[in-house]
């Protein structure tokens, strides 16, 4: 299915291409043709390669973001934000950096893992809570670290909205 989609798109790039500018002769559309076909095969290649990580994957977990590319683990990430529900009681890896966010008003201090997508560009980030029984307050990463963590996804309540968290995670 995704390579079907993937056809399409580049045909109908190929169709831009070629309807937007003015008369060309022959070999242009022939490069262009072959610029096209070459970007396919590209990203067939690179489909190929992102299906080899996931078969990589930590099979103790039901989605391990670790084997994704930046801008899969980025598109992921955000998904789980506009769908938690879909992802409750899943257990979740993912790796990233720490970084700490201190509620002024509350006091309550979160932390979060934090992943870029592709270009460095944007980020999104998970909270999590590591597992009480293991770790103390001390035990929780600086701002600022890269982190691996696993646990279970999860959405909570407070002062009228809805959050989600990644809790009784384990750093490995």
């Amino acid at each position: 299915m995704k390579r079907k989609l993937l056809i399409i798109m580049c045909s109908f790039s190929l169709v831009a291409l070629t309807g937007c500018g003015s008369k060309a002769d022959s070999s242009d559309v022939s490069n262009d043709t072959a610029a096209t076909s070459q970007q396919v095969q590209e990203a067939e290649n690179t489909e190929a390669e992102a299906e080899e990580e996931t078969l990589a994957s930590d099979p103790s977990v039901d989605l391990d973001l670790t084997t994704l590319s930046s801008t899969m683990i980025y598109s992921e990430v955000f998904n789980m934000m506009m769908e938690p529900m879909a992802y409750e009681g899943q257990t979740i890896k993912m790796d990233g950096n720490c970084a700490i966010y201190t509620d002024e008003e509350t006091g309550n201090t979160y932390y979060t893992c934090v992943v870029q997508d592709a270009t460095q560009c944007c980020s999104q980030g998970l909270e999590f809570l590591l597992d009480s029984e293991q770790y103390a307050f001390e035990d929780y990463p600086a701002d600022g670290d890269p982190i691996v963590i696993k646990g279970t996804f999860s959405t909570y309540e407070e002062d009228g909205g809805t959050y989600i968290t990644i809790k009784d995670s384990v750093m490995e």
